[in-house]
């Protein structure tokens, strides 16, 4: 694991050196991104991704809100089965828009109420035993979210989850809890997609690239969020990669195995999607990232920048596809393709963290402190 940890802060250093003498590997011209418009970029991601993103989320929770209303009123195997079906839903969509962890969404730190994983059971037990508890507290951001729901849904036998919520001597506990957390992630994602309805001209019109503009808190979170939740957080840290020690528990999704990798490809293709300037919807754009980088003309080889950014995190995905079982087994008994797979994602950071960035004359504010 030292081994590795040498070659990757090497393999950014190098880069980074190449990025200050070589200016990236040689744009069109020196100060091509100053020429381009930004607000068409900003206007695509603002209509086109994140109002519709955080608007697929809200119908999604509100349908898990009405299946867990329905489950809590009539515990049965039929009620479970729809609630956990609208869960996992949910929870897919929520992958969409993680990465939009920039204006509204990081004024209110949503990921930390939303994906704070594992989560204790220990908190949530103890908030269902003492009946009282305040999920604004930072205290309680590991007992609350997807990872909470799934810990209330799912780390227990069918048989067992719903006697939880009819014959154990807190089932009315469970249930106001279970309730109580879906109706805080509503409340959290309103609060998100109605400051966004406010703020949205703003955001298109800061055009600068100056650390106050809307390219660089987006480029910063998008990049922070692919290096740091993606890469390290749904593969790296589970897989023991920075540590040598496999934390199987620490997957994703961790009492739902057969859903850590799919929630992994989804949040993937997700980035690929968004970094490529589709629509929410799938539809292709020109208007995204990607076709930012492409006007820039930065290249290596002769090879645009934005296509081998393309090519690495597509490569990336391939890698994570072919895993075979489930995450959580893959990082107990095959580490080694999973390894690989963190491997993959981790080609793409400095093209990412680097390449890009240096591309868009803008500078990386946050600090990375995950020890890779």
């Amino acid at each position: 694991m030292l081994y590795r940890k040498t070659i990757t802060y090497l393999s950014l250093l190098l880069l980074c050196l190449c990025g200050v003498f070589a200016c990236t590997k040689g744009n069109g011209t020196d100060n091509q991104a100053d020429k381009l418009d930004r607000k068409p970029m900003l206007t695509h991601y603002a209509d086109e991704y994140v109002l519709p993103g955080y608007d697929a989320l809200l119908q999604d929770l509100n349908a898990l809100k009405d299946k867990a209303t329905a489950f809590t009123a009539n515990p049965s195997a039929t009620t479970l089965a729809a609630t956990k079906s609208a869960w996992q839903e949910a929870y897919l969509t929520w992958q969409t828009v993680d990465m939009l962890e920039f204006g509204p969404a990081e004024d209110i730190s949503l990921r930390s109420y939303m994906n704070t994983y594992p989560a204790t059971e220990s908190k949530i037990e103890g908030n269902i035993a003492l009946g009282s508890y305040n999920l604004e507290t930072f205290g309680n951001k590991d007992a609350q979210g997807f990872p909470a729901l799934d810990y209330l849904l799912n780390s227990q036998s069918s048989t067992g989850t719903i006697d939880l919520y009819t014959t154990n001597a807190q089932s009315a506990a469970y249930k106001t809890y279970l309730n109580n957390v879906i109706n805080k992630m509503i409340e959290k994602v309103s609060a998100v997609k109605t400051a966004w309805g406010t703020n949205r001209d703003a955001f298109i019109g800061a055009t600068g690239t100056d650390a106050a503009g809307s390219l660089s808190k987006m480029t910063n979170a998008v990049v922070l969020y692919y290096e740091r939740f993606l890469r390290s957080g749904k593969i790296g840290y589970p897989v023991g990669a920075m540590t040598g020690t496999p934390l199987p528990g620490h997957v994703e999704a961790a009492y739902s195995p057969e859903l850590s990798k799919a929630l992994a490809v989804k949040a993937l293709e997700s980035y690929i999607a968004f970094y490529e300037g589709k629509q929410y919807n799938g539809t292709a754009g020109t208007n995204g990232m990607k076709g930012y980088l492409a006007g820039i003309g930065t290249k290596d080889n002769g090879v645009l920048m934005a296509d081998i950014i393309s090519q690495s995190l597509n490569e990336g995905l391939t890698a994570l596809n072919g895993l075979s079982g489930t995450l959580k087994d893959g990082v107990s008994n095959n580490r080694v393709a999973v390894l690989n797979v963190y491997d993959k994602l981790q080609g793409s950071v400095a093209l990412l963290k680097v390449d890009m960035v240096s591309a868009f004359g803008i500078s990386i504010t946050y600090v990375d402190n995950d020890g890779d």
